[in-house]
């Protein structure tokens, strides 16, 4: 039992370590545990190494999320969700403004929304490369429940343009800027 326990630490402890510093953390670790062993107990040695194991889970821990790109990428795309959601309502009101008698659900709202999605998206990615993808999952995510547990009548054709179309923009944007990047990059002069 004591080698399934001493295997599940050191596992998460060598995951939460950065993978060029794994193999030594968990190579010293071992040979100190042998050591240990030799000189005083198989009980000791195992002691000492939990704690040891322990002790490291949360500076490796705090390590890990300081240097971890994801929130900034989260952030990112938190802040472009907002960003479409502002686009959304100001194209809805803005069409109900202008055409009265309009309908909520009309192509021209999809005309509107769409481009300024894939730009929402590009300029994410232009702030954290994975944040357009982000976008287009979380936006597939909420577009998802408001499908199925939404009891407003919506035309089937605009549920499944909305379904399809919304987050592939997103994820065009970011395709775009990775295609705008190779170019950025080209256009510079070799030193």
């Amino acid at each position: 039992m004591r080698h399934l326990i001493l295997g599940i630490a050191t596992w998460v402890l060598s995951r939460l370590a950065h993978a060029q510093d794994r193999e030594s953390l968990v190579g010293d670790l071992t040979e100190e545990h042998v050591a240990r062993a030799n000189a005083t107990s198989a009980s000791a040695a195992f002691k000492w190494q939990l704690r040891q194991v322990c002790a490291s889970i949360s500076p490796l821990l705090w390590s890990r999320l300081t240097r971890a790109t994801w929130i900034s990428t989260l952030g990112v795309a938190l802040v472009a969700y907002i960003g479409v959601g502002v686009v959304e309502f100001t194209a809805n009101w803005a069409i109900l403004r202008a055409l009265p008698g309009t309908r909520t659900y009309t192509p021209l709202e999809l005309i509107v929304t769409v481009p300024a999605v894939v730009l929402i998206g590009y300029f994410a990615a232009r702030f954290s490369r994975g944040a357009a993808a982000l976008l287009g999952v979380m936006m597939l995510l909420v577009v998802t429940a408001m499908l199925l547990l939404s009891t407003e009548h919506m035309p089937l054709w605009y549920r499944m343009v909305y379904f399809c179309v919304g987050p592939a923009s997103a994820f065009m944007g970011g395709r775009l800027r990775a295609a705008t990047e190779g170019k950025d990059l080209a256009s510079f002069p070799p030193p």
